[in-house]
């Protein structure tokens, strides 16, 4: 039998209202974060069976793929609440310990940062190992793909060294992505939240570009994330935790989904900002740029790959998912390996919040590229989405790929997806998997109904929020 080697979430979202992890007050739409979620707690029974069938010692590893603890729609002490009733329920006491003692955390750009504060945590500690005098290297944005540097992630570290049976157990920052290769070198899983797959998190690296033409882009992924990570780091997380700003930066967001809300906002922020002017021409024109710079940046918001509901991946996702692939990673592969790309890559990332798995032809690969997208654990809008669930992505001792779909709006029964269906028959790994799910008895039938209630009691909060603000 295989081994189940790697367990991959994304998307969690802990601590934000719309996240079905997340408790809420039993008659409200506000969270309680002292206490566990009952898709949570279902979940981790769920994920504690299928791991059970491991027979060997070796423990699979934990990564944690990016926008698992919310940092951009809650406050700090919600998100770290939060996490800890996730860690007490897929680690708990007094019961044998499904993961590997080394947890990996890739940061999205709701918990991006996480990732600035480890980073500079790290380099606070090389400055320390310094004699008087001697030459400084630079604070790097990002680690290797292949063997990470040791960069702890010091808030979660402390929150999970709180329980005294994990005080040995650690979390280290991999940034923008971390990769696995096989022994013969022949199979590699790369993993990365992936919100650079959508051009609005470049945003800095286009304005500038816009104008400056004769500039050159960026040529790997150091220079990508130097140029945007403060961008990233301001609206899409900082900003939303900013006291009354950061409130009403939220109803913007639950605003986002409705287009005609977005018209109105736009010209709304470009009037009142630009209504000082006197000058009648000035502020025609000062009104105009504001309204492009505007519609760059809310309006790239409101269309992002969460609100397009009837596809998987926009053609515009899917064109910057090959820029990451063909490009920044495929560069950064060729440089740690020596110019060597494995034979048989799958590329594993969230963000988009709407699971799929496919595969893609890409230039500079050897084959065709098995791609997998674990999905999200929120509710983006009040109407249904049967796209938008959420997956748990396993990786066997073979480099074996399955998503172990826990559900999607609509339709709330566990399954098991593989790249290679339907196509090809099912391998061994997938009907392992399969034959660990029963639907029919608890936890399974116990998580599904725990999510169809979740599900549409959110959408239905998300409408009286909505409502209550207009």
């Amino acid at each position: 039998m295989s081994e189940i080697r790697y367990i991959i979430f994304s998307d969690l979202h802990l601590g934000a209202e719309n996240s079905i992890l997340t408790h809420l007050d039993p008659d409200s739409t506000e969270t309680d974060n002292t206490e566990a979620s009952d898709v949570l707690i279902k979940m981790a029974q769920c994920l504690r069976e299928v791991v059970s069938k491991n027979s060997g010692t070796v423990k699979p590893k934990l990564v944690l793929n990016g926008d698992i603890i919310e940092l951009a729609l809650t406050t700090t002490n919600n998100a770290a609440m939060a996490f800890q009733r996730f860690v007490e329920n897929l680690f708990p006491a007094g019961e044998e310990i499904l993961f590997d003692r080394e947890i990996f955390y890739m940061s999205g750009n709701h918990d991006h940062p996480l990732w600035e504060r480890s980073r500079n945590h790290y380099y606070f500690k090389y400055l320390e190992s310094l004699k008087a005098g001697e030459y400084i290297k630079d604070n790097s944005h990002t680690t290797n793909l292949f063997n990470p540097e040791k960069i702890e992630v010091p808030l979660l570290n402390i929150l999970l060294h709180r329980y005294e049976h994990l005080k040995d157990y650690n979390i280290y920052a991999a940034y923008p992505g971390h990769a696995v290769l096989s022994e013969d070198k022949e199979h590699c899983i790369l993993i990365s939240h992936g919100h650079y797959v959508e051009s609005m998190y470049s945003l800095m690296t286009s304005l500038r570009l816009k104008i400056f033409p004769d500039r050159q882009t960026p040529q790997n992924l150091e220079e990508l994330e130097s140029e945007n990570f403060g961008w990233i780091d301001f609206f899409w997380s900082t900003l939303g935790r900013s006291g009354g700003v950061g409130k009403d930066i939220n109803l913007i967001y639950d605003k986002l989904q409705d287009p005609k809300e977005v018209e109105i906002l736009i010209e709304n922020m470009s009037q009142t900002f630009t209504s000082g002017t006197k000058n009648t021409v000035k502020h025609w024109i000062e009104k105009k740029i504001l309204h492009a710079i505007l519609e760059l940046t809310l309006g790239k918001l409101a269309s992002n790959e969460r609100n397009e509901p009837e596809v998987q991946l926009t053609p515009e996702a899917t064109e910057g998912l090959k820029t990451f692939l063909e490009f920044y990673i495929l560069n950064h592969i060729k440089e740690e390996l020596g110019g060597n790309v494995p034979g048989q890559v799958t590329f594993i990332f969230g963000h988009t919040h709407k699971p799929f798995q496919r595969y893609m032809d890409l230039k500079g690969y050897r084959n065709r590229v098995k791609v997998y997208n674990s999905g999200g654990w929120v509710v983006d809008t009040w109407n249904e989405q049967p796209l938008h669930g959420g997956s748990i992505i396993l990786v066997d001792d073979n480099f074996e790929t399955v998503a172990l779909q826990m559900y999607r709006e609509g339709k709330t029964e566990v399954t098991v997806e593989d790249a290679n269906q339907p196509a090809e028959e099912p391998g061994a790994f997938y009907n392992q998997i399969e034959s660990a799910i029963h639907m029919d008895r608890e936890p399974w039938s116990g998580f599904s109904k725990a999510v169809s209630f979740e599900v549409q009691r959110r959408r239905k909060n998300l409408a009286l929020i909505a409502e209550s603000n207009n």
